[in-house]
């Protein structure tokens, strides 16, 4: 069977649970395979860009923010940084171009209001909720959301055995599709001689 979209996402779960009495769980079983899916993969896919001005020393994160990638102010490339270590920069007044994100916000050192910004980022893909939704992983790896969705539906079945089979199969396939993605995305980056 083709998985395509949502309602077919749905239809195959139930076919591999061998289980027509779901419908209603079957919902949640994808939902919380999407909150995954925002944890575990990154691909192409859901790289965005945001640009703008600052109008102080934080910005909000986009819609869907999942995690940054690359972030330009004022024509400087920063660096992101964990937040003790940015608080540490910050209290011994650095001139260092440093970032971290806390809560919804990045806070950027030495930004200041009118810094021209590009922020790279992942955003999470917009979770089902049409039967004919659709998104770039689950035509290119649907096995990342059936593995994921059957995952949970094992844990409601109160199977340990097929979660932990299941577990493990989401786990390889949104490994696989990450590192597809990072091989394609390197294979057009240019060779730098390092000294030996």
């Amino acid at each position: 069977m083709a998985i395509s979209t949502y309602a077919e996402l749905k239809t195959s779960v139930a076919s591999w649970l061998n289980r027509s009495d779901l419908t209603t769980q079957i919902v949640d079983f994808v939902t919380l395979a999407e909150a995954d899916i925002r944890r575990d993969v990154r691909v192409q896919a859901m790289e965005s860009i945001a640009s703008g001005t600052l109008t102080g020393t934080t910005l909000a994160h986009p819609t869907g923010f999942v995690e940054a990638r690359r972030l330009t102010v004022d024509g400087y490339n920063y660096v992101y940084k964990i937040p003790a270590d940015y608080t540490d920069a910050g209290e011994s007044e650095s001139t260092a171009y440093i970032f971290t994100s806390i809560g919804q916000s990045l806070y950027i050192l030495n930004g200041a209001s009118g810094d021209a910004y590009t922020l790279t980022y992942y955003a999470g893909f917009t979770a089902f909720s049409a039967a004919a939704d659709t998104n770039w992983l689950l035509a290119n790896a649907p096995d990342v959301y059936l593995f994921g969705a059957l995952r949970y539906g094992a844990i409601f079945m109160q199977d340990d055995a097929q979660m932990t089979r299941y577990l493990a199969m989401y786990l390889s396939a949104a490994k696989r599709i990450t590192s597809q993605q990072n091989a394609a995305a390197m294979s057009g980056s240019r060779l730098v001689m390092r000294p030996g």
